[in-house]
């Protein structure tokens, strides 16, 4: 079969591909749309955007640092330029995530092409992104996970794709290419920064000098700055303080609230068990924490019945005066106390154990979806297991990656994408859920594909050598 031949059938069966991912994400969406407490802040930024030109919650109210402005801006460029309602919102918004997680499978592919993985394993790692669970369930939300994923992979990708640059010349377009991209991802969300070491690195290797790659790196971070800096600016402008990531913690109302209680979470706090989050659901509502109702104090908050009794204190002060001045120094008290009494759990056996919420299936009330295709939510424990088995396969297929030696230094590099957002966030949150992951994903995922196709190809390798020698060992005429 010749190769133009070979071409052909190679691209109607990714085109197939293609069409089946988007007609079963397309169904998907159109069966189920769903707004989250951040949602409904993103729907407000995005028609104050829309119709008064100004970054704010509402038109009545003032202007706003507490969300970063990408993802309101670009729902506002892709809806139409009048009024639109929550559900109108949600479909425009969900009918993008399709879109956006179709070009971040698409990527996931031309990275493993990059990395010579072959078609199998492109055409498999494709299909991963496409049916995880995590993905898909985040696509029928109006959340900025979808776009700050993609905007990611596609950093990786040009940050890969350097390597097998000809010129000089195109290795710094690359660069410059990938800045920008990581500059957008700013905007989005701040937490982006996780992966500008993995592209520093995949540059680094790329480059064939000590002045080439310094000029790569020089090129890519000042881009990105460039791109991200008119938010600081702005910031810096009208509230005298940049602002950089927004608000790490905010109210149902947008509002910033203080982090004492939040770091008094993370010395006990690990998402194993179902709850952990409902005092931080209701100070974010501004309710009251009566010690009598159930849940608000439980046994893994305290360690002796003194600080149980300091705890009925603090939340019936909190209850008559909110998140107070004096409230929020007595919840950082008694997180230093407890980091004081108990170092290593807090510093080591605590976040081990959220790294397991993070890698972890979400709780059944989080991102739930309802759809007759995919038989959810009845379904939803299957969809975990199933989510849970691509990760170990991503393992394995990482693990055949790094067995080769023109493979390892690239599999290593982007590995340092869900390695470095796993150590960084079981210590920025106290309960971090894998919905937190999600940006890290498509990298994993393509490698289980390889896990996949790997031993498939060993096996037709193995087969080729057994038909030669079976050839040789023949006797002649």
């Amino acid at each position: 079969m010749n190769r133009s031949v070979l071409r052909m059938l190679r691209g109607l069966v990714w085109l197939v591909a293609i069409l089946c991912a988007w007609k079963l994400r397309w169904t998907v969406v159109s069966e189920s749309q769903a707004s989250a407490g951040d949602g409904l802040q993103y729907f407000q930024l995005t028609q104050t955007i829309k119709l008064f030109h100004r970054f704010a919650y509402l038109p009545s109210l003032p202007l706003t640092f507490t969300r970063l402005p990408g993802y309101p801006l670009f729902l506002a460029l892709i809806q139409p330029a009048r009024m639109v309602g929550l559900e109108e919102h949600l479909i425009w918004a969900s009918r993008a995530n399709v879109m956006l997680d179709l070009a971040t499978a698409l990527l996931v592919a031309a990275i493993g092409r990059r990395l010579r993985m072959g078609q199998l394993a492109q055409l498999l790692g494709f299909a991963a992104v496409i049916v995880s669970p995590p993905l898909f369930m985040l696509s029928t939300h109006a959340l900025s996970e979808p776009l700050v994923t993609c905007l990611l992979t596609l950093a990786v990708y040009l940050a890969l794709w350097a390597k097998d640059a000809q010129t000089s010349g195109a290795k710094d377009h690359l660069a410059l290419l990938t800045g920008f991209t990581l500059g957008l991802a700013q905007l989005v969300r701040v937490d982006s920064l996780l992966v500008i070491p993995a592209v520093l690195l995949l540059l680094w290797l790329a480059a064939t000098g000590s002045r080439q790659r310094l000029r790569l790196w020089a090129l890519c971070l000042g881009v990105c700055a460039v791109t991200f800096a008119p938010w600081p600016l702005r910031n810096l402008r009208l509230f005298g303080s940049p602002h950089f990531g927004g608000s790490p913690w905010i109210d149902q109302d947008g509002s910033p609230l203080r982090l004492g209680m939040m770091r008094w979470y993370q010395t006990w706090a690990t998402g194993r068990t179902d709850g952990e989050g409902f005092d931080l659901f209701l100070v974010a509502r501004h309710a009251p924490l009566p010690p009598t109702r159930p849940n608000v104090i439980t046994p893994l908050m305290y360690d002796d019945a003194a600080e149980r009794s300091e705890l009925v204190q603090i939340c019936s002060q909190y209850s008559q005066e909110g998140l107070s001045p004096a409230v929020d120094k007595r919840f950082y008290r008694l997180a230093l106390r407890r980091l004081v009494r108990h170092p290593f759990r807090v510093l080591v056996v605590l976040p081990m154990r959220r790294l397991v919420t993070l890698w972890s299936p979400m709780p059944p009330y989080e991102m739930g979806i309802r759809s007759a295709l995919l038989h959810l939510p009845d379904a939803r424990e299957r969809w975990d297991r199933f989510g849970s088995m691509l990760l170990l396969l991503s393992l394995a297929g990482a693990c055949f990656a790094l067995s080769e030696p023109g493979k390892r230094r690239w599999v290593a590099a982007l590995w340092l994408v869900p390695v470095l957002r796993s150590g960084a966030f079981v210590y920025l949150h106290p309960i971090p859920l894998h919905r937190y992951f999600v940006e890290a994903l498509p990298i994993v995922l393509l490698f289980s594909g390889y896990a996949l196709a790997w031993p498939i190809a060993r096996l037709q390798e193995l087969l080729s050598v057994m038909v030669r020698r079976s050839d040789c060992s023949e006797p002649s005429l």
